[in-house]
């Protein structure tokens, strides 16, 4: 799940730090009312001792009973969270503001690119995102050719 769930360190939700079940339920207060499922991030010591929005009800999607053989075979990140949930967002200016909350890591850093925030704010498909990676990821796996013991 966490390949998945990872990039929303990048945006301005919670995504399941403070719970049992981190990276597998990601939300906020700003969208009650957008969504049923709810949760509220609460100090865990030695794990997550101050997550985003602690002690605040937070609604958005719970992954806890994800198909995760599905998304493993897929063999592709879920694009589909990001877009959905920035789409439910309703302050799209602050969505990938991580100067809002210390502990976010930066969208960008995160993705690799400045280029997946704006795919994501302009509405690109998951196809077209992906397609936009297939030259990197080319070059990638030329580079790594030489330190590979096993093939692919």
């Amino acid at each position: 799940m966490y390949p998945s769930t990872c990039l929303f360190e990048g945006v301005s939700l919670n995504h399941g730090r403070g719970t049992d079940f981190p990276f597998t339920r990601i939300g906020g207060p700003m969208l009650k009312g957008k969504y049923k499922f709810s949760y509220t991030p609460r100090s865990i010591p030695d794990m997550s001792e101050n997550p985003l929005y602690k002690g605040q009800v937070c609604y958005g999607i719970d992954l806890i009973n994800y198909d995760l053989e599905k998304l493993v075979q897929s063999k592709q990140i879920n694009l589909s969270w990001m877009k959905e949930l920035y789409a439910a967002y309703p302050d799209k200016k602050k969505f990938f503001d991580r100067s809002l909350h210390e502990q976010i890591g930066n969208i960008d850093f995160l993705a690799g690119t400045p280029e997946f925030k704006k795919q994501i704010q302009e509405g690109w498909s998951e196809e077209k995102i992906r397609a936009s990676w297939k030259q990197g990821l080319e070059k990638y796996k030329r580079m790594r050719e030489k330190y590979l013991i096993y093939p692919d």
